[in-house]
């Protein structure tokens, strides 16, 4: 037999051989991809779950236990407020089970035993019935709790994921979710219907391009990997010399031709992406002073006061108002004010704290300044080191025409108000405004504070 014909036969087999290794080490990696992934979706629903209100939690769990111990449950009675702590407990499974693949979401208390449960044949009635609020029936999951099998952590076969829920360095119980083992057998079944026609096109391929690659293939190849690892590597300028008019050279033709669509595309993608910016910039920020613009600002303070009340976090709120300027407007000019309100956003960020403040243009001349993780006190003296940042040099007004006097001294007043515990936007902006305007009736060119009424 001549090389001409062992070669190929060899240089087939072993790309046989790579791509049959290749598949097999693919599947594997995509099944333990697959599994990882379900790992940290179970791991994530169940720390959404641990999420729930403690105090629900605590009082359900408190009569479970006393259920548990009791000699009889014809003494148990129940209050609407253990009714309603229940619903929320029952929302947050019902919420959980209906998520794809989940089988069960099982509460249980500071000692393992089960407080509440709900599998997957349950969770559609019950949603419904939570959400009929005129129903004439209470829905309740509560039930004895020797009736309810589930048991913390078991069974470990990687499906079952628990998250403890924490009050401080307490653990007050636990949440646990059960996902459906045949979600991972669905799953690696198809991706192994997606991967095994790619790895037999591929092996077609691999062996074709062999055989050329055998005989007189080699140089030229080397080059186009050379050009194409230069492609894969960021370099979209990498074009191959085409040398040929086979199908060696029409591949060259191609990958150039690959390589500039690539490089166009890139280049209209970062074209798309500084108009974007530039859209985004018009929308959320003041031509003039260059801070958030109202409805922006709001849908920033709207989140942050979320997370203030759901992590029990202070949230201080600024409420600033240019004192006198109409005045400043009737007297010098609109383009003299434009110049001060310019000149009271810049003092205003330099007198904040860079990375965690966040101001905005909230009116005409009224500013709004939110103070993540910031207290009464604190805020105090934030309000303080703005108003005076404002007032301590005179601003210029040498390049207004027609403005008369070339220095302008101004002032603001502020309003301050904290928040601690639960509270709407609307009444967090309202009591600011109430601290602003109190400020004004007490002489201007000063802060006043306002506690949130509770």
């Amino acid at each position: 037999m001549s090389l001409k014909i062992k070669l190929p036969l060899v240089v087939s087999l072993l790309v046989l051989l790579s791509v049959a290794g290749v598949g097999y080490f693919l599947i594997r990696y995509e099944q333990n991809v697959l599994r990882g992934e379900l790992a940290r979706r179970g791991e994530l629903l169940a720390k959404q779950l641990a999420g729930v209100d403690r105090v629900a939690f605590n009082l359900i769990a408190r009569e479970s236990e006393y259920l548990r111990l009791a000699d009889s449950t014809l003494l148990f009675k129940r209050s609407s407020s253990s009714f309603e702590k229940e619903r929320v407990l029952s929302a947050a499974l019902s919420e959980t089970v209906e998520s794809p693949g989940v089988m069960e979401a099982v509460f249980f208390d500071w000692n393992g035993f089960p407080v509440l449960c709900l599998d997957a044949v349950n969770a559609t009635r019950l949603r419904e019935e939570i959400e009929d609020d005129d129903g004439p029936e209470r829905v309740s999951l509560f039930q004895h709790p020797d009736s309810i099998h589930s048991v913390l952590g078991e069974p470990a076969d990687g499906f079952t994921f628990t998250s403890p829920l924490l009050i401080g360095p307490d653990t007050l119980g636990f949440a646990q979710v059960r996902i459906d083992p045949s979600v991972l057998d669905r799953a690696i079944r198809d991706a192994l219907m997606t991967v095994l026609p790619m790895l037999g096109g591929i092996l077609g391929v691999s062996v074709l391009l062999s055989l050329l690659f055998s005989m007189f293939f080699t140089v030229p190849v080397s080059r186009l990997k050379k050009h194409a690892l230069e492609l894969s590597k960021g370099n979209l300028a990498a074009r191959v010399k085409v040398r040929s008019r086979d199908e060696l050279g029409l591949l060259g033709e191609v990958f150039n031709k690959m390589a500039h669509n690539l490089q166009r595309t890139y280049d209209e993608i970062q074209e798309k992406l500084v108009e974007i910016k530039r859209l985004f910039k018009m929308a959320t920020e003041d031509g003039l002073t260059g801070l958030y613009v109202k409805r922006y600002f709001l849908e920033l303070l709207a989140g942050e006061l979320r997370r203030s009340i759901r992590y029990e976090r202070p949230l201080s709120f600024l409420m600033c108002d240019v004192d006198y300027f109409k005045r400043i407007n009737d007297t010098y000019g609109h383009p003299a004010g434009d110049v001060v309100l310019r000149s009271i956003a810049r003092r205003l960020s330099v007198a904040t704290r860079e990375g965690i403040d966040i101001i905005g243009r909230y009116g005409g001349e009224e500013f709004a300044v939110m103070l993540p993780e910031t207290d009464e006190e604190t805020a105090w003296v934030i309000a303080e080191r703005v108003r005076k940042a404002v007032g301590s040099e005179p601003i210029s007004l040498d390049r207004i025409e027609g403005a008369g006097e070339n220095r302008l001294t101004v002032a603001i007043s502020v309003g301050i108000t904290t928040v601690r515990g639960e509270t709407s936007l609307d009444r967090l902006i309202a009591t600011a405004d109430r601290a602003l305007y109190l400020a004004k009736e007490n002489g201007r060119n000063r802060s006043a504070a306002l506690a949130l009424e509770r």
